[in-house]
């Protein structure tokens, strides 16, 4: 909730997970050498219950976005508000380039693989779901 609510430059959110990274290594008693993929992976092997600071400063900011562009209260999504994020990385174009990803997506439509000829695999449209949440 913090990383919601202040304007902390992803930088600064960078050298906390360096150093909480660190006290985890220490703790989990594995090598300084040991990859931060090893540590909040999910698709692993091993899979520990963490997930990375950035990654979630990154999704909360995102959120943010989306909530204050899309609420239904006129007078909050017409102010134009800003997500500050620092110079490293923008919330606002991280978001728009994920919609722009979907639309893609979309036109390409699902491609066959293997032997599953056409058919195969079916999956709902963004054009679809989105017109269903508004």
């Amino acid at each position: 909730m913090p990383l919601l609510v202040h304007d902390v430059p992803i930088s600064t959110v960078e050298s906390m997970e360096r150093a909480l990274s660190g006290y985890i290594r220490r703790w989990f008693e594995v090598p300084r050498s040991f990859s931060s993929i090893g540590l909040y992976s999910s698709g692993s092997k091993l899979q520990l219950p963490l997930s990375s600071v950035t990654e979630e400063f990154k999704a909360t900011k995102a959120r943010q976005v989306l909530v204050l562009r899309d609420i239904s209260d006129e007078k909050v999504s017409g102010a134009q508000v800003e997500v500050n994020t620092g110079r490293k990385w923008r919330a606002d174009k991280a978001v728009s380039d994920a919609e722009a990803r979907r639309k893609h997506n979309d036109i390409v439509g699902t491609t066959t693989m293997g032997r599953l000829g056409l058919g195969g695999v079916t999956r709902a449209s963004w054009k679809a779901t989105a017109l269903s949440q508004r």
